[in-house]
């Protein structure tokens, strides 16, 4: 497995062959269509960003994720892949919480969130294995079609514990 900043070419290529589980919880998010017009808006958006890592198994792009500021100290998780994902689960979902989201939690992000599809339960998996917890929903008629979807984050304990 390699992992390195992402393309636009990789992203585009990604998306295109993700899962369909991942186009169905991404399409029901954006004003795309089709899986091309989909892996349009993500290249332009996530491909050659600082913020987005691609994972891939003998130059074949697996996976895409990345990270952005959603507030200040407040970061917001964005992950799709093909099929090959299982491939290298384990060792991509160690890389993410050891070099991604650990140097995050030290430099001071107090909390760590996404949303996902309520039927996605391998993303609600994997995001477990992340260390993020179902925190909210279903929001119902979350996506564009009415689909509902949750809410997952971290918070750092000593905001935990200040709110109970």
């Amino acid at each position: 497995m390699r992992i390195e900043y992402a393309t636009e070419e990789q992203v585009r290529d990604v998306a295109l062959h993700m899962r369909a589980t991942d186009f169905a919880e991404f399409s029901a998010v954006s004003h795309a269509r089709t899986r091309e017009d989909l892996a349009d808006l993500l290249a332009a958006r996530y491909g050659g960003q600082p913020f987005t890592l691609c994972a891939s198994v003998d130059d074949r792009p697996v996976a895409i994720g990345a990270v952005l500021e959603a507030r200040p100290n407040v970061a917001s998780l964005m992950f799709f892949a093909t099929d090959e994902f299982p491939t290298i689960a384990g060792p991509l979902t160690r890389f993410i919480r050891r070099k991604v989201l650990e140097p995050m939690k030290q430099s001071g992000v107090h909390r760590i969130e996404t949303v996902s599809m309520l039927l996605h339960r391998g993303a609600h998996r994997w995001l477990t294995a992340l260390g993020l917890e179902k925190e909210a929903g279903p929001f119902r008629g979350y996506g564009r079609n009415g689909e509902p979807f949750v809410q997952y984050a971290w918070v750092a304990d000593d905001f935990r514990a200040a709110r109970n």
